[in-house]
């Protein structure tokens, strides 16, 4: 495991915008360690007059806050009615963490071993991230599928509940080691009639939980020492959460015996064929079982037993699927978003699935709109972005891809639905809607309103109100001015142990923010960065985009566009 790559493509999640990198702390980073440990090593001398008490005390209160942090959350849509909380973690305690695991990769990579049922194992071969899936899809998982229950005839299918923020951090060693020994273990370690250095020294198993225990210890200091839960988003979670998964598969598999069946998991879905319904269900009970003994369960409404035929598709893909287009004129285009909104209303849990696999065919180019059907096209796609944000990214990509297209009346449009729709999000603390759409202005050069952005600027989306500090500098706002002195005297060096690290830390470093006190300097592992002129926010960084269309002629100027939140004469349509 590569430690550069793991923290330069597996460090922030994926879902943030495309200004927030890691990729020069991770080339800083092995220079920032080793300053970091020889500047830890020199304080723990003990000073002239000072008694080695006294400078462990010393060492102590400087150090001991450093130990672990506060993450950022982030509120990722997961469709029209769920979300997902990721974390955007503390570079001090995420480097550690990664440190360790990519140092002890063959130990964490032999529990793989473990599960015969993993279609998620992470590898690091053709990962576009730090690591990706065994099965590299979705779409081959299903093909795998279809190979496992050629000869059978049911399907229970199940996933574990909140599986990461239900991961208890204390059976990362049970998972490891198994429940017995590592508990067998923990004893050990915590009685005192036992020299612990000694016997890691001289018994392997010892050792092995010594490492697990780290390893506990390394995850809970991301997350202030919390036990409960582990941050969705890194890549890192991926890795110790497929530990987690092994080991259950393979409990499940010795508590099954000679039971006919077979199984594949996906990530937190299994998915089990049988010959018999009473097979099905005794495999259901027993997987339950194991599940709560490492203190996870079941999700009971997505619990399925079904006969075949069972389909390895949701419905509404074949729906779509078979629409197509002959023209791509404006009544094929009517009657293609007629056909999405109909299956969004039937199928509303799946609507981020739905719009996803609909747009997919403009957003790859397969299906190219022509100009004189661009403002219907607009229109639509911005229907669609009120139905369900959680495309929103996707929706970048389009306008992108379409920008040769984009008039002044165009952009007036895509700015008054998208501040309405921060306005609407906001009060939520959807981190990921809002953000997103601020980027989306900014990158389309489309002015906002100060009361939006002022809006942004009071609320604890700090991911967002970066995105409004760069907005500022740009000067796309309407009002030349925004009092921004009021924020920099509320920055601390606290703020850096905590979730406003990053909003502290890049808010100074690009300059946007002018504090009268010494924020940056009082942390002495921030400090660090400055010094290698380390940045997780990039103003000139883009989502890519799949295709560009070419003008038929020159566009026109790119000249900022100034815009009211609220509607327009004639709507959207």
């Amino acid at each position: 495991m590569n430690i550069k790559k793991i923290l330069a493509k597996g460090f922030f999640p994926k879902e943030l915008p495309p200004p927030f990198t890691t990729e020069v702390f991770a080339e800083k980073a092995q220079y920032i360690h080793r300053q970091w440990n020889n500047f830890q090593n020199a304080e723990r001398i003990a000073r002239t007059g000072e008694s080695n008490n006294d400078a462990r005390k010393r060492f102590f209160d400087q150090f001991n806050d450093y130990g672990s942090s506060k993450y950022l959350t982030f509120s990722l849509a997961k469709g029209i009615y769920s979300r997902r909380k990721l974390g955007v973690l503390n570079p001090k305690q995420y480097h550690d963490l990664c440190k360790f695991v990519c140092d002890n990769w063959k130990t964490i990579r032999n529990t793989y071993d473990l599960s015969s049922f993993s279609a998620s194992i992470p590898t690091e071969a053709n990962a576009i991230r730090a690591v990706r899936t065994k099965s590299m899809s979705l779409n081959n998982f299903k093909f795998l599928l279809i190979e496992k229950s050629f000869n059978k005839r049911y399907e229970l299918r199940l996933d574990i509940s909140q599986f990461y923020p239900s991961i208890y951090t204390h059976s990362i060693p049970w998972a490891i080691m198994g429940k017995i020994l590592a508990k067998r273990y923990f004893v050990l370690k915590n009685n005192p009639r036992y020299n612990w250095n000694t016997q890691i020294a001289t018994d392997p198993d010892a050792a092995l939980y010594d490492f697990c225990d780290k390893l506990d210890m390394l995850v809970r200091n991301c997350q202030e020492r919390q036990s409960i839960g582990i941050p969705i988003g890194p890549d890192v979670s991926f890795i110790l959460a497929e530990i987690i998964g092994n080991r259950v598969d393979s409990e499940i598999k010795n508590k099954l015996g000679s039971l006919d069946y077979s199984c594949l998991r996906y990530y937190d879905d299994y998915y089990f064929y049988t010959r018999t319904f009473s097979d099905a269900e005794k495999i259901l009970k027993i997987t339950q079982h194991v599940l709560n003994d490492f203190q996870l369960e079941t999700n009971e409404n997505k619990v399925q037993i079904k006969e075949l035929p069972f389909s390895f598709e949701a419905d509404w893909a074949p729906q779509l699927s078979i629409f197509r287009f002959k023209s791509v004129n404006k009544y094929e285009i009517r009657n293609f978003f007629s056909v999405l909104f109909t299956l969004i209303k039937e199928n509303p849990k799946d609507s981020s699935w739905i719009i996803t696999y609909a747009l997919g065919r403009f957003e790859y180019g397969n299906t190219k709109i022509k100009e004189e059907d661009w403002d219907l096209f607009l229109n639509l796609l911005i229907k669609t972005l009120l139905i369900d944000a959680s495309n929103i990214d996707q929706f970048l990509k389009i306008l992108l891809s379409y920008v040769s297209y984009l008039t002044t009346n165009s952009k007036k449009k895509i700015g008054q639905a998208l501040q309405n729709l921060i306005s609407e999000h906001l009060i939520l603390n959807h981190s990921f809607e809002v953000s997103w759409a601020l980027w989306i202005l900014k990158s389309l050069k489309i002015k906002c309103e100060n009361d939006v952005i002022d809006d942004v600027l009071k609320s604890d989306d700090y991911v967002s109100q970066l995105i409004c500090l760069d907005i500022i500098q740009r000067r796309l706002i309407i009002k030349k001015r925004i009092s921004l002195p009021s924020i920099a005297s509320n920055l601390n060096t606290s703020d850096l142990f905590t979730d406003k690290w990053l909003f502290t830390y890049e808010s100074i470093m690009q300059n946007w923010l002018k504090p009268t006190r010494a924020v940056i300097s009082g942390h002495e592992y921030f400090h660090l960065l400055v010094d290698h002129k380390v940045t997780f926010y990039d103003t000139d960084k883009q989502i890519e985009t799949e295709f560009l269309n070419i003008p038929v002629k020159p566009p026109q100027p790119d000249v900022p566009v100034e815009v009211e939140a609220g509607g327009i004469a004639g709507g959207l349509y």
